[in-house]
């Protein structure tokens, strides 16, 4: 390590070059990670989300010219949906550097088991939307599957372009060769050759994966405890094709699924007293998708104020 070595913030915090996607882009956190990322002078962002005419709205706000942020109406559960995502940017860039894993939804609330009085009423409130259940999986963990899948062989050729020998390496083999990339072709973005970065998959999965204590319901939980599980065995099960995968898991920040709880909290709630801002979001996603998270792979990013380390939680 030279330790003589300048660094620059900026470079290392950024997104400059890259192409990305982001499904759930239109509210929340997804769009706090699509306006901190477009800040940050990317290639490309593909804003990924069900509703068209909400993420066509922000890419007029946010990109006026229309060359940086695409909208791509695609429903995550779809398999056919997601197909076509993937068949579009394949002919538009013909590669992704980043893929991150946003979209989720609540599910059934289970919250009414604290105010129970009697066993039945827990058994009710537990089997209340029962058919909510199987949706809940879909989107927070089936999908993490399906669309991590389906962008695979994008990924794959994001690292051939930055010069990674692609292919499997089995045990014993490596560290991966890389070739000089001298030839740029038109339009296309330069390849810094001293950037040791290769593709990544970052899903979002929430603090509630590791949370005892009910805030919004068991399906929610163990649907986000699911996508952590996936996205750990991702860096695993990848490891030897060179496609990293990581995981944030946030606490509370505005977003859809949190218009109702308290934008304060007392210490034994959340220590640091409040939600989550998009500076905070966006710095954790920042750090993982700019060369200072190079060296990141199979983690779980917690970013709460502090809430997991006063409620009754697992590691």
């Amino acid at each position: 390590m030279d330790t003589t070595q300048r660094t620059d913030p900026s470079d290392l915090f950024s997104a400059k070059g890259l192409v990305i996607v982001i499904t759930g882009a239109g509210s929340g956190i997804g769009l706090s990670f699509t306006k901190t990322l477009h800040s940050t002078s990317p290639h490309k962002i593909y804003a990924l989300a069900r509703r068209l005419p909400l993420l066509q709205s922000i890419a007029a706000s946010l990109d006026p010219s229309g060359t940086v942020i695409t909208p791509l109406e695609c429903d995550i559960t779809s398999p056919t949906s997601i197909a076509a995502a993937v068949s579009h940017i394949e002919k538009e860039t013909g590669y992704i550097d980043v893929l991150i894993n946003n979209a989720g939804v609540t599910g059934p609330d289970h919250r009414g088991i604290y105010e129970a009085g009697s066993i039945e009423q827990v058994r009710d409130v537990l089997l209340g939307e029962w058919e909510k259940w199987e949706a809940t999986y879909a989107t927070n963990t089936t999908a993490v599957v399906g669309v991590s899948a389906a962008f695979l062989p994008l990924l794959d050729r994001g690292n051939e372009r930055r010069g990674w020998v692609n292919g499997k390496l089995g045990p014993g083999e490596g560290p991966r060769e890389r070739k000089t990339v001298q030839k740029k072709e038109k339009g296309d973005e330069e390849v810094d050759m001293s950037d040791e970065r290769t593709s990544q998959i970052i899903t979002v999965a929430s603090i509630a994966a590791f949370n005892r204590h009910v805030t919004a319901g068991f399906a929610y939980s163990a649907s986000k405890a699911g996508a952590v599980s996936v996205g750990k065995t991702l860096a695993t099960a990848l490891a030897g094709w060179g496609v990293r995968s990581n995981v944030i898991a946030p606490g509370i920040y505005p977003s859809d699924m949190t218009t109702s709880a308290p934008k304060q909290f007392p210490v034994d709630k959340v220590p640091a007293g409040r939600q989550g801002s998009l500076g905070e979001i966006g710095g954790a996603v920042l750090y993982l998708v700019g060369k200072s998270g190079a060296y990141v792979n199979g983690d779980v990013l917690i970013t709460d104020g502090g809430r997991l380390s006063v409620h009754p939680a697992t590691y």
